[in-house]
């Protein structure tokens, strides 16, 4: 299924009110919905710019959706589309550009890390 197909889907299915008020990874739900969303938008337009930071953070996410004791079926369902989101991402970004702590731009340097599994382009 294609990550736009996948996020028209879970926005139309929507939150469920038992959401209000948990906290995934660090996050409210709500804020964490919105920033998943961000960042399927921006691979969907091709204007994600994934670096380390932001692929260890949607890991994060990852392994806390995957860890999350739902209380109903209802947010079992949401927090496995926030997953498959999460997951569809990270296929699709494209390849990790490390950051590059001496000043100088992870851009200019030329080095460019390909997640395992991943091929370049």
């Amino acid at each position: 299924m294609q990550l736009s197909q996948m996020w028209r889907e879970h926005l139309q299915a929507g939150c469920p009110p038992e959401m209000r008020g948990l906290s995934i990874a660090g996050t409210a739900a709500g804020a964490l919905d919105a920033e998943i969303t961000a960042c399927v938008s921006a691979c969907v337009t091709h204007s994600l710019k994934m670096d380390s930071r932001i692929e260890r953070r949607l890991h994060d996410i990852s392994h806390a959706l995957e860890h999350m004791e739902s209380v109903t079926p209802e947010v079992a369902a949401y927090c496995t589309r926030l997953n498959q989101l999460v997951s569809a991402v990270l296929v699709n970004a494209g390849p990790v550009i490390e950051t590059d702590n001496s000043g100088v731009d992870p851009a200019d340097s030329g080095r460019i890390a390909v997640r395992p599994g991943v091929r370049r382009r």
